[in-house]
C-alpha cells in the first residue's frame, strides 16, 4: 500500500474513538506525509502565536513533509478539465482536495481523507491514486457534529469575553477561559457564562 497524504477532514477525525487505534498504527507506521495544503488549513486553525508554533512543530517532527511543484499545478488542471466534461458541476470539488489529489497523482501516493471530494476526483479525473477513507463513510458523522457544536459554543463564549477587552491589551491570554475571566473581575467587568457544551448524545 502506497504512503498516503494527509488531508484536514481525516486529521479533524483522528481521536474519534473509532479510528483511534488505525491512525496509530498508519503515525507509528510512517504510512502518513505531510504537505503544505493540508498544513495551511490546519494551522489556519491555530487559536495563538504559541498554538501556531506548536503546531508546526508537531507536523515537522511527526511527519515527512512533499512539497508540490510546477508539475502538481498541471496535474491539478489536467483533473479539473477532464472533470469539467466528465459530469454536470465536476470540476466543483475543493480547490485544496483537487490540488491533494494532483500531489498523490504525481508521486503515486494515496490521500487518507473522510470526504467525498478524493472518490468524485477519482471517478472523473481520468487519473489513478488510492483514496483511502479514514472510516466507512458516513460513520463518523455524529462524532463530527458535535464537535462542530463544540467549536461554535468555544468561539462564542471567546467572543463574550474578548469584546469586553479594551485596546487588544489582553490578547496575550487569548484563549484561556479562566485567565479571562480573572481578568474581567480585575476590571470590574461581568463574566459571561461559560460554554454551553451539547450532550454525548448529538448526532
Amino acid at each position: 500500500m502506497p504512503r498516503l497524504l494527509i488531508d484536514l477532514s481525516a486529521w479533524a477525525r483522528s481521536s474519534h474513538p473509532a479510528v483511534q487505534l488505525r491512525w496509530a498504527e498508519l503515525v507509528n507506521g510512517d504510512q502518513l506525509v505531510c504537505h503544505p495544503v493540508f498544513a495551511v488549513e490546519l494551522l489556519h486553525n491555530s487559536l495563538t502565536p504559541a498554538h501556531y508554533a506548536q503546531l508546526r512543530r508537531d507536523l515537522d517532527e511527526g511527519f515527512d513533509w512533499l512539497w508540490p511543484d510546477e508539475r502538481t499545478a498541471e496535474v491539478a488542471m489536467r483533473l479539473q478539465a477532464r472533470m469539467a466534461t466528465a459530469a454536470a458541476c465536476g470540476q466543483r470539488v475543493k480547490t485544496a482536495d483537487l490540488l491533494i489529489a494532483a500531489l498523490a497523482v504525481q508521486h503515486g501516493l494515496g490521500v487518507l481523507h473522510y470526504d467525498d471530494d478524493y472518490d468524485l476526483i477519482l471517478r472523473n479525473g481520468g487519473e489513478t491514486f488510492d483514496s483511502e477513507w479514514l472510516a466507512p463513510k458516513g460513520t463518523l458523522q455524529g462524532e463530527s457534529r458535535r464537535s462542530n457544536e463544540i467549536r461554535k459554543a468555544y468561539r462564542k463564549a471567546l467572543g463574550e469575553r474578548m469584546v469586553q477587552f479594551r485596546d487588544g491589551q489582553d490578547l496575550a491570554i487569548w484563549p484561556g477561559h479562566r485567565l479571562m475571566d480573572e481578568r474581567l473581575r480585575e476590571n470590574a467587568l461581568p463574566v459571561p457564562p461559560p460554554p454551553s457544551v451539547p450532550s454525548e448524545g448529538l448526532d
